[in-house]
């Protein structure tokens, strides 16, 4: 879900580094918003709703209102806040928990000029000082980051340093020559079976990786505006059902963004989606 369209950072390998959407303080409407709200307390969600794409939700003033807002309509739901930190401090870390935050992941990013070089176990334990954390487990890794947990109260925090060689160009949006995929894809892509993407406009992108909906290019996946048709009609839409066979098969006719995205998801989920979405002799 994304509240907004402003980042206070430009990174070379996110779209904000090469476009200038993530410069713009723009906001979801407050029609929008309570239209997705309604539609999934009706539902009564329970899975994760969670502040993050291509913005900075610290930086949206719309953060803590509509955090106490979710947890007031969704009791049952698992809602978390993404950030890069640089806006994240003690007192800010209390009222994420005060408003209602299950789990806050802080993302450390290196310096450009090091962008490849390994992440920083130090400054992971460095930054948990300074939210006035001590860790409660080993330093975790998971291939393509490091991660260190903790808690405040019920509210987990994980910090982490990615390993930017597993990031992808988000389906062609950023131009970082290391990160460009120039191999046709054959895997299946599984994302749009376990999430979902809204963006600011209110529009339920086909997975995270698109970017900016309003591009004449990325027509072909968006699936609907929540604020006209609801969440939950567009989810389970015969379109959406059809895009995620063609996916689940590794069939990108008509998608070009797809045919070119290098993400591959995890082995765990490959076999949940493949109990539910069994896969043909020769299929990959």
């Amino acid at each position: 879900m994304e509240l907004g369209s402003y980042c206070n950072r430009r990174c070379p390998w996110c779209p904000n580094g090469w476009h200038q959407r993530g410069q713009r303080r723009e906001h979801m409407k407050e029609s929008t918003w309570r239209a997705l709200l309604r539609d999934l307390g009706a539902a009564r969600y329970r899975g994760w709703l969670a502040f993050h794409n291509y913005n900075e939700p610290l930086a949206d003033p719309h953060l803590f209102d509509r955090l106490r807002q979710a947890r007031r309509a969704l009791p049952r739901a698992h809602l978390e806040v993404l950030t890069n930190g640089d806006l994240l401090g003690r007192v800010t870390l209390r009222q994420l928990r005060t408003f209602g935050a299950d789990l806050v992941r802080v993302t450390l990013y290196p310096p450009p000029q090091r962008a490849f070089d390994g992440p920083d176990k130090r400054a992971l334990r460095a930054f948990m000082r300074r939210l006035g954390l001590l860790a409660k487990a080993p330093l975790r890794d998971r291939g393509s980051k490091i991660e260190l947990h903790a808690r405040q109260g019920r509210m987990r925090v994980i910090v982490r340093a990615p390993r930017l060689g597993h990031f992808t160009d988000r389906a062609g949006s950023v131009r970082m020559a290391e990160l460009i995929s120039r191999k046709r894809r054959r895997r299946q892509c599984l994302l749009p079976i376990h999430s979902a993407a809204v963006d600011y406009h209110g529009n339920l992108k086909l997975c995270c990786h698109i970017y900016d909906t309003l591009q004449p290019s990325n027509r072909p996946y968006v699936i609907g505006n929540v604020e006209k048709v609801a969440f939950t009609r567009l989810w389970a839409s015969p379109r959406m059902q059809s895009l995620r066979a063609k996916l689940a098969a590794a069939d990108f006719r008509g998608l070009a963004a797809c045919a070119r995205c290098s993400h591959r998801p995890t082995a765990s989920l490959v076999r949940w989606i493949k109990r539910h979405y069994p896969v043909r002799p020769g299929e990959r």
